[in-house]
């Protein structure tokens, strides 16, 4: 899983202000084609480019799965309206015209579940502090109406 912010020129930043040497662009392919996202290397060469399947405006949170007790780390956001330090928020979202960013892949979807007007989506992903560590994700998408077709298919909801 990506979580943190991407910059003016595209390159991607951890929720820590790190570098995370990567670049993401979202290209317009045509009517028909739709768009894809590409991530690139700042320096070097390597990408991979995949077709956006669905789009949907939404509000999303992030939060740390400690044995059931959450800990934000991305409040709701909509836009910019990230509370985090006020010279980062400067910096990244004045600045460098940044925007938020979450990416998880499929295989670290662990389930999805229907909780209050959203979805929440459990997720297991390596700690970038300690790769070697697993850490468990709850990122809760609002309003359901709106993300429910970006789901389907992703991972079986739990039946009950």
């Amino acid at each position: 899983m990506i979580l943190g912010y991407v910059d003016v020129e595209d390159r991607i930043y951890d929720l820590n202000f790190a570098t995370l040497r990567l670049r993401v662009r979202i290209e317009a392919l045509g009517p028909k084609e739709g768009s894809r996202v590409t991530f690139s290397q700042v320096a070097g060469a390597g990408s991979a480019s995949y077709r956006i399947l669905e789009e949907a405006d939404a509000i999303a949170e992030v939060l740390m799965d400690h044995d059931g007790k959450r800990v934000p780390l991305l409040r709701p956001v909509e836009g910019v309206k990230l509370r985090a330090m006020p010279s980062a928020v400067h910096y990244f979202f004045e600045d460098q015209e940044g925007r938020e960013m979450i990416s998880i892949p499929r295989d670290e979807i662990l389930r999805t579940q229907k909780e209050g007007d959203g979805i929440t989506v459990y997720v297991s992903a390596a700690n970038v502090a300690l790769p070697k560590e697993k850490i468990a994700y709850a990122v809760q998408l609002r309003p359901a109406a709106r993300v429910h077709r970006l789901l389907l298919n992703v991972v079986p909801s739990p039946s009950g």
